[in-house]
């Protein structure tokens, strides 16, 4: 099955959980496959491509998604499976 791909521009701050002071904003141009906004800030793809951008552990930050700005649908996935046996 298809799935729609959806440009977003996602602004975040991100800190680590052991620092107090140190927040980091900033924004992330990414491509994901829905338009909700919720699945989108649960995603854990999006989660560790913010993170590896950041060079930081999932595990030791904590990400709060301030604004998530979605572009336009750019397409849809290739059906690479057949969904007949």
């Amino acid at each position: 099955m298809k799935k729609p791909i959806f440009r977003v521009f996602i602004t975040y701050q991100i800190k680590s959980k052991k620092s107090v002071r140190k927040v980091k904003e900033a924004v992330l141009d990414t491509f994901v496959l829905t338009s909700d906004l919720e699945e989108i800030k649960k995603d854990e793809e999006t989660i560790n491509r913010i993170c590896y951008i950041n060079r930081k552990k999932p595990n030791d930050v904590e990400i709060v998604f301030l604004d998530i700005e979605i572009e336009n649908q750019y397409g849809e996935t290739s059906d690479r499976f057949e969904d007949d046996y």
